[in-house]
């Protein structure tokens, strides 16, 4: 698919749905590995047990520990999708789709790549270090990052 030269409503709509559903999709896969690792870390109370199962119990409940925080967090980047403004935008802020160096990404939440219309998107946190570059500037805009020139080929 060509390079969008700008994303009307519906097309930042989808953007925003695609979204949601990468992240959605990352934590069902972190619900189910928590759940598989609780299972691991239960052992029958009433059988006896040897030192490395109940090592390997300890480690389970511990993996368990951080799947369970892995999937809060994604939760809560689910939550602060919601909240942004996908609406149209003039200049780089949270909601807004950006494109500079050939890439594609959503302003303002934190995200893994992921696809949608044959375009591959990222998300940038407003409080990244390209971030606080890149925020409040307009599309045709120069700006520097690790020593490198860029050029904001998109806002909207």
């Amino acid at each position: 698919m060509a390079e969008p030269a700008n994303l009307d409503a519906s097309e930042k709509q989808r953007v925003k749905d695609a979204l949601k559903a990468h992240i959605s999709a990352q934590v069902g896969a972190s619900d189910q590995a928590a759940s598989s690792e609780q299972s691991g870390a239960e052992l029958d109370q009433d059988a006896s047990h040897s030192v490395d199962d109940l090592s390997q119990s300890d480690a389970a409940g511990e993996l368990h520990e951080l799947l369970e925080a892995a999937e809060d967090k994604q939760r809560a980047d689910l939550a602060a999708i919601d909240d942004l403004d996908f609406g149209p935008k003039d200049v780089v802020e949270p909601g807004a789709v950006v494109a500079f160096g050939g890439d594609h990404y959503v302003f303002g939440v934190v995200a893994d790549a992921f696809e949608c219309d044959g375009v591959s998107y990222e998300g940038i946190s407003a409080d990244s270090p390209v971030g606080q570059v890149i925020d409040g500037m307009r599309a045709g805009e120069s700006f520097t990052f690790n020593e490198r020139t860029h050029r904001l080929d998109l806002v909207c």
